[in-house]
């Protein structure tokens, strides 16, 4: 797929619904569009993969690693892979998610 709007890929549904996931993927990486209803809470994990959470809209709480901040409009999170991290939606959210390599398990 050489074009693609995120919006009208399948959701994918996280957390019953909480966390909502529109997704692309190269051969390398995937990309989402990711919707959070606000007061979720995302809880503390890890995987392999590199991810950029860059917020489009709303307010979220991020920890990575030992460090914490609040993301608005505008701020990224630069997530390494391995590194513990997860996120609280203080309002509703509208974050752009870029991983690499590929997330299998989100096609």
């Amino acid at each position: 797929m050489t074009f693609a709007s995120l919006s009208q890929q399948p959701a994918k549904e996280i957390f019953g619904g909480t966390i909502r996931g529109h997704y692309a993927h190269t051969g390398r990486m995937t990309i989402g569009e990711v919707h959070i209803q606000a007061n979720t809470t995302l809880p503390t994990h890890s995987h392999p993969h590199e991810q950029v959470s860059y917020v489009l809209a709303g307010r979220v709480e991020f920890t990575v690693g030992d460090q914490t901040s609040v993301l608005e409009a505008g701020m990224v999170a630069l997530i390494p892979g391995g590194v513990s991290h997860g996120c609280k939606a203080l309002t509703a959210c509208r974050i752009l998610d870029v991983f690499t390599p590929v997330r299998e398990d989100l096609k």
